[in-house]
């Protein structure tokens, strides 16, 4: 037993000099650091694909084609490879299973850290690349879920474990594009109404990480395009309380989504301030179209049609005035 207590005694001595090591490093190297005040304001990014991306939208209607377009990127294909695809798709020369474990994807942003091929990576999904995280993290603890372990460790192993990862990716320079499917989601306001709202289907430590750091959210949509009396893809980048969505910039907050290149060209057109989105007057809900972005475009109608309204009354406002000094 005194001897069982030894070793205890040991171990702790030997862990606080461990940390107090640490800490005199980290200490060394702050004083090291020399820290100054900007000279000169910073000029904003005019490239679309230095940004970081995230598109997000029902299954099949196009997201991996597009990331995959993006100029010089590599795919990581941690949900399935597409096999209808042309890309530089990650780990899957001669028949590979592609970004399918958390080591494997690792493994890829360790190469990209020590290389500068490929300026944009592909992420697709993100919802699976943080299951493989998941999964990860609890195989290395021994558990099958992290509610096994008390106290939240788990859940900020897997957290930890997944920003860290991301954020090593973040910095190697590179453009960033993530892909998850979406959800409706029905939600209670503080006066208590209801309303749902379409988001994206990645777990909650994952989507509000991804969400902070994504400079751009679009959600892809299908809606009934009036004028052609047909189905079309679309891709809103303004969001509201019912629809998630985003932008750095100045875009229309409608676009149309085409396949590959050209969509992802559009999106390009549009950030370099050209004039490439949709009349909300051209579209309007059609059969596939979500119920939350149905009510959104709706609601912009109505915001259109009293704006309308508006600058009506203040034409005749004036024209009244000018009658009236004429009179006069």
């Amino acid at each position: 037993m005194a001897k069982k207590k030894k070793k205890k005694v040991a171990k702790k001595v030997a862990k606080k000099k461990a940390l107090k090591k640490k800490h005199k490093v980290q200490k060394v190297r702050a004083v090291r650091v020399q820290y100054h005040l900007p000279e000169e304001r910073k000029t904003p990014v005019d490239d679309f694909f230095r940004y970081a991306t995230l598109i997000y939208g029902r299954a099949g209607i196009g997201k991996t084609t597009f990331v995959a377009s993006f100029p010089d990127a590599i795919l990581f294909s941690c949900e399935r490879v597409s096999k209808k695809i042309a890309c530089f798709d990650f780990n899957t020369d001669d028949g590979g299973p592609g970004v399918n474990t958390w080591e494997v994807f690792k493994a890829g942003v360790k190469l990209l850290e020590n290389s500068d091929r490929f300026t944009t990576v592909a992420v697709d999904t993100i919802d699976a690349a943080y299951a493989h995280c998941f999964d990860y993290v609890c195989r290395k603890r021994g558990i099958e879920h992290p509610t096994d372990e008390g106290y939240g460790k788990a859940w900020s192993a897997v957290k930890g474990e997944f920003t860290g990862v991301m954020d090593a990716l973040w910095e190697t320079g590179r453009g960033i594009v993530f892909t998850s499917h979406a959800k409706e989601v029905q939600i209670t306001s503080h006066s208590g109404e209801e309303y749902t709202r379409i988001q994206p289907t990645m777990a909650g430590q994952a989507y509000q990480f991804i969400k902070a750091k994504s400079d751009f959210v679009f959600y892809a949509e299908y809606v009934k395009n009036v004028t052609k009396n047909c189905s079309q893809r679309i891709l809103i980048t303004t969001g509201d309380e019912v629809v998630e969505a985003k932008h750095a910039g100045d875009l229309p907050p409608f676009l149309p989504f085409l396949e590959g290149a050209e969509g992802v060209r559009i999106v390009q057109d549009a950030f370099s301030g050209e004039n490439v989105g949709i009349d909300l007057a051209n579209i309007k809900p059609g059969k596939k179209t979500s119920k939350a972005s149905g009510k959104m475009i709706a609601m912009d109608k109505v915001k259109v049609a009293r704006g309308a309204a508006s600058k009506k009354k203040v034409a005749k406002k004036k024209v009244a005035k000018k009658k009236v000094l004429k009179r006069r």
